[in-house]
């Protein structure tokens, strides 16, 4: 009696899913409200600072040369700053050498170096 119970339970389980199965013809395109739009050919930066002729000063900094904790990340600390050094001649710019930058700070540039400011280099002197 318990096997009878048992089959006719599972028989009423898959007939009750079954009833949940839908008929309807799959969606090959999505409805023209959502499609995106074409991309202009002109994208406006997000982050001007990234741009050529940026909006920043140049400036000159004075300081000394350290390896950052990343590999390939180089900073230059002053008494009261340190910053990244992004560019530049990395020829010119050995850990523990004294020279002075030529460039613009960035502070909204992505590093994954984690630490200074980043200073986009354009120039080094000693």
């Amino acid at each position: 009696m318990r096997f009878v119970t048992l089959i006719v339970g599972a028989g009423l389980a898959v007939a009750g899913l079954a009833g949940c199965a839908s008929t309807a013809e799959p969606v090959t395109a999505p409805p023209p409200s959502i499609v995106p739009p074409a991309p202009s050919a002109v994208v406006p930066s997000a982050h001007p600072s990234l741009t050529l002729g940026s909006s920043q000063p140049l400036i000159s900094v004075r300081g000394t040369v350290k390896d950052g904790i990343e590999p390939g990340c180089m900073l230059l600390t002053t008494d009261k700053q340190t910053y990244l050094l992004v560019g530049g001649d990395r020829a010119a710019l050995k850990s523990g050498a004294t020279l002075t930058v030529y460039g613009t700070p960035e502070p909204e540039l992505m590093s994954t170096c984690q630490q200074g400011t980043p200073f986009r280099v354009s120039r080094v002197e000693n």
